[in-house]
């Protein structure tokens, strides 16, 4: 692909074109020896033949539209430097996935990632206490969407932001329209505010997860804080185990079908599991040909329900 550059005033190159139909593309980070910091205003706007992009690693800014409508490109990753992303930057996107942000970012535009449906996977680096930087993407959807923090402290906490959708029925005769709420998600993503994440806030909503969201979800949900248990409370943490528990053949189905058995040391501690949940997830693992699962079964039910030992009358 053929990139068309100019020269700011502060002698770094900015991309204004690009010419070609090429799938995967690699922005080169200098140009005549001048750095690559910018992405011109619609630089790629509608080009729908891509689906991966490299992006240059001095990248400070993308301009309004750089990427909208690329609505075959899979994941984006902001280099390092990156600092601002600009109105409807990655709009209608809708094949993204994955996007990870850098801790340098200051600015995300209005729009920057609206309609991106497919977008169930959001990577953000951050210091504790910066999190709401996230809510411009976490504002604009209403569907399930997972997001990573990778804090600068070297923590992780891995939180699912669920879906919701709103009913609005008339009302004639008080002359006003009634509205209802279906799903947990708006109450999740008010857990972020502009002084960070309340950990306590968020666990104490999964109760009523339970009843509102699809019982994948919920599982889900747990499984991601439990593996990720950044100020996860000892009370919050047996609460989600005892769930998950009380599911029982489906999480281990669940496991398998979404190839996280490595997840199932978590549900091991406090009460045993039942033998005829694990005699169903045995089953079900030798079905699908899971042999480190099965294993992994097989062991913690040779542990808890050791084999009657045989007597005989002579």
């Amino acid at each position: 692909m053929e990139f068309k550059f100019e020269i700011d005033a502060d002698g770094s190159a900015k991309l204004i074109e690009a010419l070609g139909e090429d799938e995967v593309l690699t922005i080169p980070d200098t140009w005549e020896d001048h750095p690559v910091r910018v992405i011109g205003e619609r630089a790629f706007y509608g080009r729908r033949e891509i689906r991966r992009v490299r992006l240059p690693k001095y990248l400070k800014k993308l301009e309004a539209y750089a990427f909208a409508e690329c609505r075959f490109l899979e994941q984006i990753e902001l280099p390092e430097e990156t600092e601002s992303i600009g109105d409807y930057g990655f709009y209608n996107c809708i094949r993204m996935k994955r996007i990870e942000l850098p801790g340098t970012i200051t600015r995300m535009g209005y729009g920057a990632f609206r309609n991106d449906t497919d977008l169930t996977d959001i990577h953000i680096h951050v210091d504790q206490g910066m999190e709401s930087r996230v809510n411009v993407i976490l504002s604009e959807t209403n569907f399930e969407q997972t997001v990573t923090f990778h804090y600068n402290d070297g923590n992780e906490s891995q939180l699912v932001f669920t879906e919701f959708f709103y009913e609005e029925t008339a009302n004639e005769e008080a002359r006003q329209f009634n509205h209802r709420t279906y799903g947990t998600g708006t109450l999740y993503r008010n857990c972020i505010s502009g002084i960070g994440i309340d950990y306590m806030k968020y666990d104490e909503l999964f109760d009523l997860a339970i009843h509102r969201d699809e019982p994948k979800t919920v599982m889900d949900l747990a499984l991601k804080r439990l593996s990720h248990p950044y100020e996860l409370s000892e009370t919050a943490r047996k609460k989600y185990v005892d769930h998950l528990k009380s599911m029982g053949g489906q999480v281990l189905l669940y496991l398998i079908e979404t190839k996280r058995w490595n997840l199932f040391p978590l549900l091991t501690q406090g009460d045993v599991i039942p033998k005829e949940v694990l005699d169903q997830g045995i089953a079900y693992g030798q079905k699908h040909g899971i042999a480190e699962f099965v294993s992994m079964l097989m062991q913690y039910k040779n542990t808890h329900y050791s084999s009657m030992t045989k007597s005989f009358e002579l």
